[in-house]
């Protein structure tokens, strides 16, 4: 019996819009990163591996990301990354989260700082946040989704959950939870995908 509903933030329920905060180019690399990734040295793959867990991680680790492309970033391009107003929610992201009740519902998020107040700009009411930097696990590490069941106050088995990357948000079937992917794409490019995504596990519309 499914008791509550988690999502993931960036990508499922929120995403970022194609202002011009940002070069294409460091958008591309945002999108992107594995090729910069690969290129990253053992020390500069852990801060990368752990960049969200902290605020200077996340820092450390973004701008070794944008050097090994050949592109800078300023403190004021970073903050961004962190500003509530960089992120918005996808046209369909209010209609899921009000068709999941009167299960429960959760955040469960990859990130280093607090993503509430974008909730909160945007009135949508969340039972329970897991986020990274406070838990202290990052996904996929089946103790992120422990944690953030813990919240709920279900047991694994009772919980879906609904995230975009294959790898992180699909580890939540390692963790016992049932998994339901969505494709991901800038805010005003992506197609409504989340009443689909709960449907297929007996969620609100069929």
């Amino acid at each position: 019996m499914i008791k509550a509903v988690l999502f993931d933030f960036a990508g499922t329920l929120f995403g970022r819009p194609a202002h011009q905060w940002f070069s294409p180019r460091h958008l591309s690399v945002l999108r992107a990163p594995a090729p910069y990734v690969a290129r990253m040295n053992a020390a500069e793959r852990a801060v990368w591996n752990a960049r969200d867990l902290t605020a200077l991680a996340d820092r450390s680790a973004h701008r070794t990301l944008f050097r090994l492309a050949g592109l800078s970033l300023t403190e004021d391009l970073f903050q961004r990354l962190r500003n509530p107003a960089f992120w918005l929610p996808y046209p369909d992201t209010a209609a899921a989260l009000s068709v999941v009740r009167p299960l429960k519902v959760g955040v469960l998020s990859n990130i280093s700082w607090n993503i509430r107040g974008v909730f909160a700009r945007e009135r949508l009411s969340v039972d329970a946040f897991a986020l990274s930097y406070e838990i202290g696990f990052s996904k996929p590490s089946p103790r992120a989704f422990d944690a953030a069941c813990v919240r709920l106050d279900v047991d694994p088995s009772e919980c879906v959950y609904v995230g975009n990357d294959p790898v992180a948000d699909g580890a939540a079937a390692v963790a016992g939870l049932r998994f339901a992917r969505v494709s991901t794409a800038p805010v005003g490019r992506r197609e409504p995908v989340l009443l689909e995504a709960l449907a297929s596990h007996g969620i609100g519309w069929s």
